[in-house]
């Protein structure tokens, strides 16, 4: 019975000692695991460009994913974004804001991004100037709604044209001689609408006197092939592919915009500017004087001044352009280097430049020290 004890004792200490020396292993792999843990996290930043670990979605409200404001979303997203991660800005290099991740969503057009923004849906969004003006305003399509006033602008990031094409066959070759034709003015709240039907307003025509149709590009080109269309109007790029498409057949005159009734939309604090198609940017078709259409991006009143500080800087960082502009989506203002490009960028804002933004321009001398960017009439 000795010998048995004495066994099962000799037993006992050494499963004892092969708990003990397996409880101390993991405890020293567990302490050195928590050592670097905290040697991580206390580590000082590798250089003082070194991004945060933590990370802040950014929305770009846009349009129809494949369009003109989708595009320029991706773009945009594109420049100011700067995951964690990331290496540091070095150079001429792109380089985005800080521990920032911008995604540009797909909308239904300017009118919803209006909404969307000034309730607080999106951080931010494109919008075409003239829709932003009447959403001041609250006038059609926000008749009924109280005046948005908590809107305000990062910059006017993208010009496009206002293109009023008509058949060669209905001699059109000025605005007034619409009167009596058939005109599409695109859909309702859509950017190309709420640009055409002030040109046809200071020109004293209406649905009395022109028939008025509201069709997208698409539906109009089509109709007018076959003569059911005599015109229609459509704010797209320079150069737009729809319409030299419809150039290269010889069927289409593009109508002047221009003369004393059409300069009241040019007037300072309005929300169009003077614009030129040149020669030869579309087959058969002569220099052309047209209205530009500025796109601008706008963020709620209450978004934080630093952050828009640094988006409106990285807008605008040399390193950025390759991101925003090039042959396949020209005319994107912070994309050409210069200062025109950001006095553009500010010129024709229906809203006021947000404080973030504002203290920017102030800084790079494009606007006065005592001025906040508010041209809204």
């Amino acid at each position: 019975m000795k010998v048995w004890a004495v066994r099962l004792a000799e037993k006992g200490r050494e499963l004892a000692s092969r708990i003990s020396a397996r409880m101390l292993a993991v405890g020293l792999g567990l302490g050195v695991i928590a050592a670097l843990a905290l040697l991580l996290y206390l580590r000082p930043p590798v250089s003082l460009e070194e991004p945060p670990e933590t990370v802040a979605f950014f929305q770009i409200g846009t349009g129809s994913a494949g369009d003109e404001y989708f595009a320029v979303g991706e773009r945009l997203a594109a420049a100011i974004s700067r995951p964690p991660g990331t290496p540091p800005c070095e150079g001429d290099l792109p380089c985005g804001v800080a521990g920032l991740v911008a995604v540009a969503k797909s909308s239904a057009g300017p009118v919803a991004n209006v909404r969307a923004v000034s309730a607080g849906n999106y951080d931010s969004a494109l919008v075409a100037a003239p829709v932003l003006d009447l959403a001041t305003r609250a006038e059609t399509p926000f008749r009924g709604e109280k005046p948005i006033t908590n809107l305000r602008a990062i910059a006017g990031v993208y010009r496009e044209a206002l293109y009023l094409v008509a058949s060669r066959n209905a001699n059109v070759a000025t605005v007034a001689d619409l009167e009596g034709k058939r005109v599409s003015v695109g859909t309702p709240g859509s950017g190309t609408r709420e640009a055409a039907l002030p040109v046809l307003a200071v020109n004293g025509l209406g649905r009395r006197t022109v028939t008025l149709f509201d069709y997208d590009a698409t539906a109009a080109i089509e109709l007018m092939l076959r003569g059911q269309l005599d015109a229609f109007f459509l704010v797209d790029a320079l150069p737009s592919a729809e319409i030299a498409s419809l150039a290269d057949r010889g069927s289409i005159v593009i109508v002047p915009l221009e003369g004393e009734s059409v300069g009241q939309l040019t007037r300072a604090g309005a929300n169009f500017l003077p614009l030129e198609i040149p020669e030869d940017t579309y087959r058969f078709v002569p220099a052309t004087k047209t209205l530009g259409v500025s796109m601008i991006w706008v963020v709620n009143e209450a978004t934080d001044a630093e952050l828009v500080y640094r988006i409106t800087k990285a807008l605008f960082y040399k390193g950025n352009r390759v991101l925003l502009s090039g042959p396949m989506l020209p005319g994107l203002l912070p994309g050409e280097e210069g200062k025109e490009e950001e006095w553009l960028a500010i010129a024709s804002l229906p809203v006021p430049l947000h404080e973030g933004a504002a203290r920017y321009y102030r800084e790079e001398g494009v606007l006065p020290a005592d001025e906040d960017g508010d041209n809204s009439p």
